[in-house]
């Protein structure tokens, strides 16, 4: 059999990705739904949210210089700066505690008895989750673009759809972190955890470096989301050269996942 760990994962997963799926569909159609109301009081909205702290405009996601209900701004700060960020990575933190979890419940000894190597059951695992999340991102792009065009946002597909992929690739990154605690630690509890603290740390640290708290700019570089310039995609229609830094961090912790599993002596678990 081709991929049987890539296929069992994927197929175990047709509920979850049925409930996901719906809930993405109705939170974009809600948020994007209410724009034509909002539109009417832009003016009034804006005025009000230029007198925000800095701090707390970027931790809702409306800093970046753009006016909130502007189309990019409504479409940032509603959909691709915090809500769809952490809908994915909660889906990609559970996805990526799947190695560490297969140990804790004993069947991992199971999958070692096929004729798979270590590393490739952890790709075969990472592959059925970029699977999954792609499948999740593609309905949230296709989603936004109609809704888009529904209530005349005046927003590109190319800006949709490029945005999308910046948070798909932010979130592969956060996943490749999870499975690799998890396949250093033998434990579930302790790849969920780091992954979640990366996540919410993350975006706290950038969003008060945005502010220009200087402590916070000082350590901005630790911060995955310091590369997650959605913004400036929505704007530009185009992918930005973080893309690059993103997907380096994925690839970065899915080799040290690999080399963790491969040395993992599981009579000592």
């Amino acid at each position: 059999m081709m991929l049987p760990i890539f296929r069992r994962s994927v197929t175990t997963k047709k509920w979850w990705l049925f409930g996901w799926t719906t809930g993405i569909i109705a939170l974009i159609t809600l948020t994007l739904g209410f724009y034509p109301s909002f539109r009417d009081q832009a003016d009034d909205f804006n005025e009000m949210v230029e007198k925000m702290p800095e701090g707390i405009k970027s931790l809702i996601g409306m800093g970046g210089g753009v006016e909130p209900l502007s189309p990019v701004g409504y479409l940032s700060h509603e959909i691709f700066a915090f809500v769809l960020p952490s809908i994915l990575m909660i889906a990609a933190i559970g996805l990526g505690g799947a190695v560490s979890g297969d140990e804790e419940s004993g069947i991992l000894e199971n999958y070692y008895s096929l004729p798979l190597s270590r590393p490739r059951l952890v790709l075969e695992r990472l592959g059925a989750a970029v699977v999954l999340l792609g499948s999740l991102g593609a309905v949230a792009c296709i989603s936004t673009v109609v809704l888009a065009h529904l209530v005349d946002l005046g927003v590109g597909i190319a800006s949709i759809v490029w945005a999308t992929i910046t948070v798909l690739v932010l979130t592969v990154a956060i996943g490749s972190i999870t499975v690799f605690v998890g396949g250093l630690s033998g434990r579930r509890s302790a790849a969920i955890a780091t992954g979640t603290t990366v996540a919410i740390a993350g975006y706290i640290i950038t969003s008060l470096a945005e502010a220009g708290i200087g402590f916070f700019r000082a350590i901005r570089f630790l911060s995955v989301f310091s590369l997650y310039n959605v913004v400036d995609v929505l704007r530009a229609g185009a992918p930005r050269w973080s893309l690059l830094g993103l997907a380096g961090v994925a690839a970065g912790f899915t080799m040290l996942a690999l080399l963790a599993v491969g040395r993992r002596d599981l009579r000592r678990a």
